[in-house]
């Protein structure tokens, strides 16, 4: 079976993730039931956290991690 992870960061995007999400998620429908759309919260001062958080039911492949704001690199090298 096929499986793919989509990993991003998002930093200050509650105008935005739920598109983002939304598209991505298409896409990681379509490969297999394994893959997932993993979004790090990268310390978001805004609502970025709360509405990923209001729409994980809708989408059973978004994996949410929200952790202290450290950047991009840091957060794309704690991916396991």
């Amino acid at each position: 079976m096929d499986k793919l992870y989509i990993v991003m960061p998002a930093y200050n995007e509650d105008n935005v993730i739920v598109n983002v999400v939304d598209e991505w998620h298409k896409v990681i429908e379509k490969i297999g039931h394994d893959s997932k759309l993993v979004i790090f919260n990268d310390g978001s001062k805004d609502n970025t956290l709360s509405v990923l958080e209001n729409i994980r039911s809708k989408y059973p492949n978004l994996a949410v991690i929200s952790k202290e704001k450290t950047g991009h690199r840091k957060a794309m090298s704690s991916v396991n």
